[in-house]
């Protein structure tokens, strides 16, 4: 089973007069990279949410975002250092602008830091377990609804794979073909050189099998199939293979380059082999497009 690096989940609990809620966003990305947002209370968390995420998820760009609402009453902390260099400084820009208004304190109290809620140990404490257990839930939700899309990914995988293997078919029948089409030509081209004199067939023959064998494909179309059975394998049993996917394609990509180039000087038949080496190309790159989309 392969899953998406995409998805989304958003799970919230009440539990010990807490509310706590957990929304991840996950998008493509070559490695596991995480963004992490906490209310200020709960920054020392931070580990612990990580850790979550390093054991549900390896690869992927990850959004996560943790709200926190206490559904009593809470002792309030206020940062009177924070507040008294606020009003001082706003009083010192009245005296310089002959203002004679005076600060607002409700919106001083409404600046970022300048309240908290003063959480005892055993709070603390409470407020992980509930986090733990939302997270988890949350993760679990988005590796669903990433699974579901990896169906629909490993589908379409396996029908490109399935193209891949006709066209290295065709190819190899293809090629069983280049030595006749040498054969013809050389002698076609001897013949104009030599009028009515006689060939010679044992120099003619070993013409024939060197010019063959500087366009022989077997090497590469083993290779080729090779690399499709492991890249079959791979999708059907395997998790986390969008990097070990990718290597194969580069792979195969560079077999395909190499019949490209193998059959450029063959008249007709390397003309269609040619051909059926562009499709690989194109159906690799298709490949490639979606294995960047692959945990």
């Amino acid at each position: 089973m392969i899953r998406s690096m995409t998805g989304y989940s958003r799970v919230e609990a009440e539990e010990a007069g807490l509310s706590v809620s957990v929304t991840i966003r996950s998008i493509n990305h070559r490695f596991l990279d995480a963004q992490v947002h906490l209310p200020p209370g709960l920054v020392s968390l931070e580990p612990l949410v990580r850790r979550l995420l390093k054991e549900h998820v390896t690869r992927g760009h990850l959004e996560v975002t943790v709200s926190l609402e206490r559904l009593g009453p809470a002792e309030l902390q206020l940062d009177r250092n924070l507040l008294a260099g606020y009003v001082s400084a706003y009083r010192s820009l009245r005296q310089e602008f002959g203002s004679a208004s005076e600060p607002d304190l409700l919106a001083l109290l409404r600046i970022p830091g300048m309240v908290v809620a003063n959480a005892s140990s055993g709070e603390l404490e409470r407020t992980q377990k509930v986090l733990e257990r939302v997270a988890e839930e949350a993760l679990r939700l988005l590796n669903d609804m990433r699974a579901q899309e990896g169906k629909t990914l490993e589908r379409d995988l396996l029908t490109r794979l399935a193209r891949l293997e006709t066209l290295s078919r065709t190819i190899g029948q293809l090629s069983e073909g280049v030595p006749q089409v040498y054969q013809q030509r050389l002698e076609n081209r001897v013949r104009e050189l030599l009028g009515s004199m006689e060939l010679d067939g044992a120099r003619l023959a070993q013409e024939v099998a060197y010019l063959a064998s500087r366009s022989d494909v077997a090497e590469e179309l083993t290779r080729l199939r090779s690399h499709l059975e492991q890249a079959r394998r791979l999708v059907e049993e395997s998790y986390e293979v969008g990097k070990k996917l990718d290597f194969l394609l580069q792979e195969m990509n560079r077999e395909a380059n190499t019949l490209l180039s193998k059959t450029t000087d063959v008249p007709d038949v390397g003309l269609e082999i040619a051909r059926q080496a562009i499709e690989v190309k194109t159906e690799i790159e298709k490949l490639r497009e979606q294995a960047q989309n692959i945990e």
